[in-house]
């Protein structure tokens, strides 16, 4: 069964995660939201075991509904889209050594009502095509079911990074972009900052996004969402480092 909210950013919201395309830039998106996972903000103590997690996890999973959940992307100033220089490449894999995470990536686009279409797969991630290719100029915006009705989905531990981990997304043409987390933030769904997260910037930028905050169990819905920010640190070609590795070891 799938339940869609949409609704006016500015509008009191019910649901959990994401937004759909405005038609201008000057107009503020509706804002769809789904079900996600609890959340926290970053924290700077030693990673631990939360033993009580999973029974918290399975009975939101009895409850709740497999809701469709859409990240907010309004649409891009022309004039910005046409000054990002096009790029032959896409992302493949995101892999963040510190929560297990080595997954998949699907190209979302639009539907037909301007929503960002989301992966079917939850233990995949997917990327919004309408922004900028990782590792390159501008902001990357990353999505992930945190659960689902069976378990733990591929963004549910999104809430243990802490700032400095580094984020890892393989790219079609051979290179890796590495960014480092910077920041966590836990905001409620009609306080979803769309500029921040979709807004242009002068450097390669990387949002992963999930679902986050208090479980509402009379909506079947999480509260909010949970966006992890992080800066690129560079692009490394691993073919390269293996000939220059080949090179050094004497014959």
């Amino acid at each position: 069964m799938v339940r869609r909210v949409v609704l006016v950013v500015a509008a009191v919201a019910a649901g959990a995660f994401g937004v759909a395309a405005a038609t201008t830039a000057d107009v503020a998106p509706p804002l769809v939201i789904e079900d996600g996972g609890d959340a926290s903000a970053l924290r700077s103590e030693e990673q631990t075991e939360r033993p009580e997690d999973t029974a918290e996890q399975q009975v939101r999973s009895e409850e709740k509904v497999e809701d469709e959940y859409v990240v907010p992307p309004p649409e891009e100033p022309a004039a910005v889209a046409a000054a990002r220089a096009p790029v032959d490449a896409r992302p493949l894999r995101v892999r963040i050594e510190r929560i297990g995470v080595d997954a998949g990536v699907v190209d979302l686009g639009l539907n037909d009502d301007g929503t960002l279409e989301v992966p079917k797969d939850f233990g995949i991630t997917g990327w919004y095509t309408g922004r900028s290719v990782p590792g390159e100029e501008g902001p990357s915006v990353v999505v992930g079911h945190v659960d689902s009705q069976s378990g733990p989905a591929v963004f549910y531990r999104l809430r243990d990074l802490r700032v400095g981990d580094v984020i890892e997304v393989d790219r079609s043409d051979g290179l890796t972009a590495l960014f480092r987390v910077t920041e966590s933030i836990l905001v409620d769904k009609d306080e979803f900052p769309t500029d921040r997260v979709y807004g242009a910037t002068d450097a390669p930028v990387i949002r992963l996004i999930t679902c986050g905050g208090d479980f509402d169990k009379s909506e079947r819905s999480y509260v909010g969402n949970l966006i992890v920010l992080g800066e690129h640190i560079g692009n490394s070609d691993p073919q390269q480092r293996g000939a220059d590795l080949g090179a050094s070891i004497p014959g």
